[in-house]
């Protein structure tokens, strides 16, 4: 069953699940995506979603970040878990939208702001630039975290040791985007020197080589195959909603 990442590359719940595919074992091939929309070659594949990335398993389309994450870690690969990982997603969650004030006011064109100011509202405010001081100490604080408290008695490179883990995709994710695609490694405190721990983690990670398709690829692999997502099969006790088995329903965002 033929697996297709739609993204592009500084999008980085993109990198997030190129990185869980890679660990996890799992063999994709890739569609790269514009940054803003339109994005015309999801709309002929009668895909509507706003955001990217999106993960196609057979025919199924997956678009949300976090069923794509339980589809790679349940279904497709084999990856180390564990009880804990809610409480790192939730980290890494939260050290990314910290760290918006980190991105630097020349890489936000209009279009993009237009794209994404009802996601992250802080890219549209006029003081963004003053908020870099302060984000960037609450940025190196989080990564004392990693350094002192998640990797501190670790005998690898990782939070579970030598081994990758479910754990460590949702810790290094954000804090690899900020340190290399924001460009906040070159600021003062943020350097192997300081946080030797948290680069051995960087530079730890599996190199993702997925195979590159058109558009055109693309679209002809995910029609011609076949679905193997199976549905729930019953409804939850108690919907306040009070939705019975077999209602058909349509699923809308208030953004």
């Amino acid at each position: 069953m033929p697996r297709t990442d739609c993204q592009s590359d500084f999008s980085l719940y993109g990198q997030k699940t190129k990185l869980l595919l890679t660990a996890a074992g799992v063999q994709f091939q890739r569609v790269e995506q514009p940054m803003v929309l339109p994005r015309p070659d999801l709309e002929a594949l009668g895909i509507t979603y706003r955001r990217i990335p999106l993960l196609a398993v057979g025919k199924d389309v997956y678009c949300d970040s976090a069923l794509i994450i339980d589809t790679i870690v349940e279904t497709l690969g084999k990856i180390p878990s564990g009880p804990h990982d809610n409480a790192y997603h939730a980290w890494g969650e939260n050290t990314f939208q910290e760290a918006l004030g980190l991105v630097p006011p020349q890489a936000l064109s209009p279009e993009f702001v237009k794209d994404r100011e009802t996601i992250f509202p802080i890219l549209k405010r006029s003081d963004l630039k003053s908020l870099r001081p302060s984000t960037l100490a609450g940025f190196q604080a989080r990564l004392r975290q990693v350094e002192n408290d998640f990797l501190s008695n670790s005998n690898g490179p990782f939070i579970g040791g030598d081994k990758l883990s479910v754990a460590d995709v949702h810790v290094v994710f954000s804090i690899r985007w900020v340190l290399n695609d924001l460009g906040v490694s070159n600021e003062v405190g943020c350097s192997k020197q300081d946080f030797p721990k948290v680069w051995k983690m960087i530079e730890s990670l599996p190199a993702a080589k997925p195979e590159v398709l058109s558009v055109e690829q693309a679209q002809k692999t995910i029609k011609e195959s076949s679905y193997s997502a199976q549905g729930p099969v019953e409804v939850q006790k108690d919907d306040p909603l009070g939705i019975a088995k077999g209602t058909q329903v349509s699923v809308e965002s208030f953004e």
